[in-house]
């Protein structure tokens, strides 16, 4: 097999997995996954609701860091319907479940944006099964 035929072989193999996520249907928080305006609905929320415990920069203090290294780590592997439901769950602390839908979106698209994952045009869907197909991943 010649030199030129191999790489040819292995760039199409490149692609093909490249293009995998696209061709399952899933997508990345780097795929502009939420934006601007629901960041800024997240922003007043958490500090109203979340700041006290998570911390100003999200770095956590009474609670878990929504922010850096450590939560990229614990979440990459995961989609953002699972980060939905473990807030929703879990948050806020005195009363979990609390929040509407709406607003739990909004607060993880602030945390997505924290994150410094990128904004696109569209909102971050309400509805689990379009989450679900949203991968959450640390590096691109």
């Amino acid at each position: 097999m010649s030199r030129g035929f191999r790489h040819l072989i292995a760039a199409g193999a490149l692609f093909a997995c490249a293009s995998a996520g696209a061709a399952d249907g899933l997508r990345s928080v780097w795929d502009g996954a939420y934006n601007a305006a629901q960041v800024k609905r997240g922003n007043a929320a958490y500090v109203q609701l979340c700041e006290t415990c998570h911390g100003p920069k999200l770095e956590g203090s009474e609670a878990p860091p929504l922010a850096g290294e450590s939560f990229l780590a614990n979440w990459t592997g995961y989609t953002t319907a699972d980060l939905l439901e473990k807030m929703r769950g879990t948050m806020p602390q005195t009363d979990p479940g609390s929040l509407s839908i709406q607003q739990y979106v909004d607060l993880l698209a602030f945390i997505l944006s924290a994150n410094k994952f990128p904004a696109g045009n569209a909102e971050l869907p309400i509805i689990a099964e379009r989450l679900k197909q949203i991968r959450f991943e640390a590096a691109r």
